[in-house]
């Protein structure tokens, strides 16, 4: 029983890498090559993958604390009043907007003053004490990076070569397939004109 066996598998590996009839043409091997080329796709895309997730990781991670160093957070107050919406209609002209610019004014580390512009929902009234990040000029910046969300945006930068190598792989192998079934019937109709003459008059 394991004779048999062997032999479906030698045969169902040597069509596999060989291709399929006894004799075997230039774009035989091609389509063989191109088989063989999907195959090791799935298998160098994992650890592909975790070295894109790796990599990922160790570079937002260095971001993270770099910004986390870089900015701190103050409170800020209000020195004017927020516009409200019948304000907004004229200046933005829609009644949508979330946030707008407002001066305020806060203490950078090591007590100077500064004054700049935040963003505040419409209506804020002038005094209100919000909190903000800024870097070390005192100006006002974006928070620093958050680290709970490195896990997954290292997770999808993985998963972009583990799908992304085999399907383009198996893509490009498609086309190839296209071009050589194209170029194998091309070869098959020029051989057959030179043929056909020849063997209608034997058959005549």
């Amino acid at each position: 029983m394991t004779a048999p066996k062997d032999t479906l598998i030698r045969r169902s590996l040597r069509r596999f890498v060989l291709g399929s009839g006894p004799l075997k043409r230039r774009s035989d091997r091609l389509q063989a090559f191109g088989r063989f080329a999907v195959v090791l796709s799935f298998l160098v895309a994992p650890p592909l993958a975790v070295a894109a997730a790796t990599a990922t990781t160790a570079h937002l991670e260095s971001v993270a604390a770099v910004e986390a160093a870089e900015r701190s957070l103050v409170r800020a107050v209000l020195v004017e009043d927020a516009p409200g919406p019948a304000g907004m209609s004229s200046a933005h002209g829609d009644y949508s907007v979330s946030a707008v610019p407002v001066a305020a004014v806060w203490s950078v580390p090591g007590g100077t003053q500064q004054e700049g512009t935040v963003l505040v929902k419409p209506g804020t009234p002038v005094g209100t004490t919000l909190r903000a990040w800024v870097d070390r000029e005192g100006n006002v910046t974006r928070a620093p990076l958050d680290r709970a969300g490195i896990p997954a945006s290292a997770a999808a930068m993985g998963a972009l070569p583990l799908v992304g190598v085999p399907a383009l792989t198996w893509m490009l192998y498609a086309l190839v397939c296209v071009a050589l079934n194209a170029h194998r019937e091309r070869r098959w109709a020029e051989d057959w004109a030179a043929v056909e003459p020849e063997w209608n008059s034997r058959l005549l």
